[in-house]
């Protein structure tokens, strides 16, 4: 009977000390924060902040929550919560937090995609069946068996006085046996006998009873309590090795973006310095191909050089057998104009028999013959020589011979009182004429090409211009037109 009690007192200690299955508060609860944690995360596109909490309660959540998730916490909280989750087993806690509630108006779309990395990280809670016991208290006393009535021997009066109060000291004394042995019945001796025994017997097994009841219920606990331990040590250890798992994935694919970008970084600086050297080995290039360039620009220069030098002295050549002719045709003229204005008199036979009468008149009238020179202005010769046209429109000096350091054009005047100007193309005045052509050139001509002034070696006259002479002066009419060739 003993061992029945002890084998059904220690399982149900087992049965109680197995940890419940059924939803509480506190994992309603852990369920709730989880479900939020992950709605806030997919609701926002910067909430990855929320990926290192591990919230136990929407409360402790909140106070990790930035002013975006704040907001967005709101319409979750503004879903009723049923009542009757105490009954529902781990599957129904599932369905509902990562289905049913989110069926719930009000809830963001972005939010709700979250719904399957949301079921995988409920399924890792533990959750106990809905019918399981409740938890034991502390075990009952064993029951004491009942006692039977001692009815009092009447043939033994003197044993009742002598037994003590308590079970253990219930056996007969001497003085009953004695008194038995003095004249009493031995069938009613045996009897009391006997009732002593069964007395102290009836007294004892309800004390060792006790005392191994209490013996059981403390095991019981203790075992209840190391089992739920174990439990509680599984489960916290089976959490802290998802963390660490999370954890060291999470290592492994920074460490495998750091290699991934650190490969590619070198990947660029090999291309950088492919590049790079490709780059210099063309400048180098460039470079030596610029130097002969330059050498050979410098060859070039020294042979135009010597060519316009050589050109110099056969324009100087030219001008100088130009001037000579022009000196010597001018003097041809001179003798074939003489006699123009000195009209021979008509041969009369009667104005010679009168001669000594007029001849007065013959003698005043022997100048008239000079009047067609006098006619040009100032005495101008037929060619001369002009310097550059200031600001006016007046040609600034004239000579009768080419003055390196001012002519500028050559003029001829068939009248006397208009003449056509053109550049004199020599080589002694080209370099002053071509260093600054905007003050001997641009008050008298009109350049078509004024950019290649610097590679002139000469200046072609294309259309002479045109000039008057009055009061001293001779003034522009017309420019000339010119071209540096």
């Amino acid at each position: 009977m003993n061992n029945l009690l002890k084998l059904f007192l220690i399982a149900v200690a087992l049965v109680t000390a197995i940890p419940s299955f059924a939803v509480t508060d506190k994992e309603m609860e852990h369920a709730r924060a989880i479900a939020a944690k992950h709605y806030l995360r997919y609701a926002n596109n910067g909430s990855d902040y929320l990926d290192k909490l591990n919230p136990t309660s929407v409360s402790e959540l909140s106070k990790s929550l930035r002013t975006k998730e704040q907001e967005n916490i709101k319409s979750f909280n503004a879903v009723a919560v049923p009542k009757d989750y105490a009954s529902w087993d781990k599957q129904k806690l599932v369905e509902y937090w990562s289905k049913t509630f989110f069926k719930a108006p009000g809830l963001k779309e972005d939010g709700k995609k979250c719904l399957s990395i949301l079921a995988k990280n409920l399924n890792k809670m533990s959750v106990a069946d809905p019918s399981a016991a409740k938890p034991a208290e502390q075990p009952a006393a064993e029951p004491k068996p009942a006692e039977p009535k001692q009815e009092p021997a009447a043939p033994a009066p003197d044993a009742e006085k002598g037994a003590p109060n308590t079970p253990d000291n219930a056996a007969p004394t001497a003085p009953d046996y004695a008194a038995a042995d003095d004249g009493g019945e031995p069938d009613q001796v045996d009897a009391a006998v006997a009732q002593a025994e069964a007395d102290a017997g009836l007294a004892e097994e309800p004390k060792k009873s006790s005392n191994t009841g209490w013996y059981i219920g403390i095991l019981v606990v203790l075992v209840g309590v190391v089992i739920w331990l174990v439990m509680y040590a599984s489960k916290s250890m089976k959490e802290t090795g998802s963390t660490l798992a999370d954890h060291k994935a999470g290592e492994k694919e920074i460490r495998e973006a750091k290699k991934a970008a650190k490969e590619e970084l070198n990947k660029m600086r090999e291309q950088y310095a492919s590049s790079l050297t490709s780059k210099n080995e063309e400048i180098k290039q460039y470079k030596s191909q610029l130097e002969e360039l330059e050498r050979q620009l410098a060859a070039a220069k020294q042979a135009a050089a010597g060519s316009r030098r050589e050109l110099d002295a056969a324009k100087r050549e030219i001008a100088s057998l130009r001037q000579t002719l022009s000196e010597q045709k001018s003097r041809e003229q001179a003798p074939e104009r003489a006699p123009q204005p000195k009209p021979q008199p008509k041969q009369q036979p009667e104005p010679q028999r009168q001669a000594p009468q007029r001849a007065p008149q013959e003698q005043g009238a022997a100048p008239a013959p000079k009047a067609p020179v006098a006619a040009r202005p100032g005495g101008l010769p037929p060619m001369v020589f002009l310097s550059y046209v200031n600001q006016k429109g007046l040609f600034t000096k004239a000579s009768r011979s080419l003055n390196p350091e001012t002519s500028v054009y050559r003029m001829d005047i068939p009248d006397g009182h208009h003449g056509n100007f053109r550049v004199v193309n020599d080589a002694e005045i080209l370099d002053r004429l071509i260093d600054d052509p905007e003050k001997w050139l641009a008050g008298g001509c009109v350049i078509e090409n004024p950019e290649d002034a610097d590679i002139a070696a000469e200046i072609v006259t294309l259309q002479t211009g045109e000039a008057v002479f009055a009061d001293n002066t001779c003034r522009v009419v017309k420019k000339a037109r010119i071209k540096f060739v």
